[in-house]
């Protein structure tokens, strides 16, 4: 242990020492490097930034010398969280690379496994002493029983050759995982065909290289199984020494890997896909907020690199947040309440600039630890643009519409007044001649000012404009006058009432009338072939009433229901003629009176389609200080 704090090197001892082994504590490299002339070691664990020789000196060091060049060494460290570091750690031949604070439990584990490594490394050289001392001493002692007794109790893919590199031997496990028979002879080409095609050459060499030098080789290959399943394997060749140093011999394990070499060739693939996102991708902890991971698109929308980018606060990011506000929206993803949040906010550059982003933000739990949060931004900067050309377009056309409906008000009025004075001298004479053609084009007039003062009522609407003329009267009443003037229109279609006798309220007489008058007149067109057509009308409660007109017409398809709704929306087009207003004034009207306006319909032609209208009894001016719930009230 390896650090020029000794609190740090307490702390590491009191963490260690359940594991039952000598632990050596140096506070500085160069004293490392005294104890490693002096002894061997399982593994080092070693602090980065010293005064003199820093860790990775030490390391550099370490590795130079034949006895210590295989010695795992461990780096930890407070400061050098950057991957610049990381790498660096791993370049000067660190197996591991620890940030603190770390957690006591992992560092143990990791020590552990490099501890049993080290021991059985020992022990399997022991063993092989003895194997060769009693194969020396005397054939009775059975040497090369009790040396495959052994090797056949090891779980992991195992062989031997002898200093040549022949191959002598493979043990139960090796046996069972290729599917080779005891009594099969053994040698380098046998064991080269079950190693994968693509591995098999640099293997081949990786032997006689290790041969000639008669060092210590480490590879990871694909070795097939039996079933014909190649699975990743690290090799370990360890030569077998005797007394004066001559190499006697060989052993070889072979450790499954696949699983790890999997996961991590899949979260390679997981950033690589991350990375060719155009979007900005973040990953930071809940506990701190920091963020861990940014890909390419985070770092090309936030005009920042990767590497500055991690470790920065989410919130520096994140600029529309202050911290207790962030963690309030974090809080339901972290519960489980919600699967993700989206929203719009900005973020912030390094620039000081900002852009404004559509934000997707997912909690990804975890078995062990706090988990980690995911955001994933698109910058809507253009998107923006589009919706305020939309609106301003939008704008302009309302304002046209508006200016339009009143210019014609007055020539439309004119010609009205001319067309029935002309009637007038005309007296009775309407059935022939310029009669017949006069009372055609008064009838055309009032059409086409009905159409007019509905782009007004539209007009009204947008604006908000649309006032109301309260009263109070009886809604049984003009729910019948209004059958008997259509019925008098439309001698195709029986119109039924089902109404209480008196059902008063305080409404806008006028304006209840234009949506009735709507209602019916579409129940009508839409009804080509005929039928009836019935209107109901029912108190609920003490507060309000419900209003429906049903036809057997040709119905609305279900994915239109919300277009009638929406000016100059028809859900049949242009067949049946009409702008496609007198819904969306009806829904303006009913909303004033505080009440709501929905249709129900299977879409099917023949079943036709029910509208309903909710109004609460008493309508309360723009002004009136008194607010009905029923209001919002929505239908079941």
């Amino acid at each position: 242990m390896v650090d020029d704090h000794p609190s740090n090197l307490l702390a590491l001892e009191a963490i260690l020492e359940p594991l039952g082994q000598e632990l050596v504590k140096a506070t500085s490299g160069e004293e490392a490097l005294k104890f490693l002339l002096q002894r061997d070691f399982a593994v080092i664990l070693m602090d980065v930034q010293m005064p003199g020789l820093d860790g990775f000196q030490t390391a550099t060091l370490i590795k130079q010398r034949e006895r210590t060049r295989t010695i795992p060494i461990i780096f930890l460290t407070a400061l050098s969280r950057d991957a610049a570091h990381i790498f660096k750690g791993y370049a000067h031949g660190a197996v591991d690379y620890l940030l603190k604070p770390f957690d006591p439990e992992i560092l143990r584990s990791k020590v552990s496994v490099f501890v049993d490594l080290f021991l059985k490394e020992q022990q399997i050289q022991r063993q092989a002493a003895m194997l060769r001392q009693r194969e020396r001493e005397a054939v009775e002692r059975q040497g090369e029983l009790r040396y495959r007794r052994l090797t056949e109790s090891l779980p992991e893919v195992m062989w031997a050759a002898r200093a040549d590199g022949s191959f002598t031997y493979a043990n139960r496990a090796g046996r069972d995982y290729t599917g080779i028979h005891e009594e099969q002879p053994l040698s380098l080409s046998t064991f080269l065909e079950f190693v994968h095609p693509v591995d098999r050459e640099e293997m081949r060499s990786a032997w006689e290289t290790a041969i000639r030098s008669t060092q210590r080789v480490e590879r990871e290959f694909r070795l097939r199984r039996f079933d014909g399943v190649y699975r990743w394997h690290l090799a370990r060749a360890v030569p077998e020494r005797d007394e004066s140093g001559h190499v006697q011999g060989w052993i070889a394990v072979a450790t499954d890997i696949d699983d790890k070499r999997r996961a991590e060739e899949a979260l390679g693939r997981f950033k690589m896909t991350l990375d060719a996102t155009l979007d900005c991708v973040l990953m930071f902890s809940p506990d701190s907020l920091t963020l861990t991971y940014a890909n390419a698109g985070a770092a090309k929308q936030l005009v920042s690199s990767t590497d500055e980018l991690v470790g920065l606060s989410v919130l520096e990011v994140e600029g529309a947040f202050d911290e207790a506000g962030f963690r309030k929206l974090l809080a339901p993803l972290v519960s489980g309440t919600l699967p993700s949040q989206t929203y719009s906010t900005t973020h912030r550059r390094r620039d000081g600039t900002e852009v404004p982003v559509e934000v997707v933000l997912q909690f990804v739990g975890a078995a062990e630890g706090p988990g980690r949060f995911i955001s994933v931004a698109r910058d809507i900067t253009e998107r923006q643009r589009a919706e305020t050309a939309l609106r301003l377009a939008s704008e302009a056309k309302d304002a046209f519409l508006a200016a339009a409906s009143h210019e014609l008000r007055t020539p439309l009025a004119a010609a009205k007044g001319h067309a029935h004075l002309a009637l007038l001298k005309l007296g009775g004479e309407t059935e022939a001649g310029p009669g017949k053609s006069l009372k055609i084009i008064n009838r055309q007039i009032d059409r086409m000012a009905k159409l007019v003062e509905d782009l007004l009522d539209i007009s009204r609407l947008q604006a908000g404009r649309l006032s109301l003329e309260l009263e109070k009267f009886d809604l049984s009443q003009l729910v019948q006058e209004t059958r008997d003037r259509m019925a008098v229109l439309s001698q195709g279609h029986e119109i039924q009432v089902e109404t209480p006798e008196h059902l008063e309220g305080t409404w806008d007489r006028g304006r209840l009338d234009q949506v009735l008058t709507n209602l019916l007149s579409n129940a009508i067109r839409y009804s080509p072939e005929g039928g009836a057509v019935l209107v109901r009308l029912v108190r609920e409660g003490k507060e309000g009433v419900h209003l429906s007109v049903n036809d057997s017409g040709v119905g609305i398809p279900k994915d239109k229901q919300a277009l009638i709704f929406e000016r100059f929306g028809r859900a049949h087009g242009s067949k049946y003629g009409g702008l496609g207003l007198g819904l969306t004034i009806s829904q303006g009207i009913v909303e004033q009176h505080g009440g709501r306006i929905w249709v129900e319909s299977q879409g099917v032609p023949g079943q036709g389609s029910t509208f309903n209208v909710w109004l609460p009894r008493e309508t309360e001016s723009p002004g009136g200080a008194v607010h009905h719930e029923h209001g919002t009230r929505t239908a079941s």
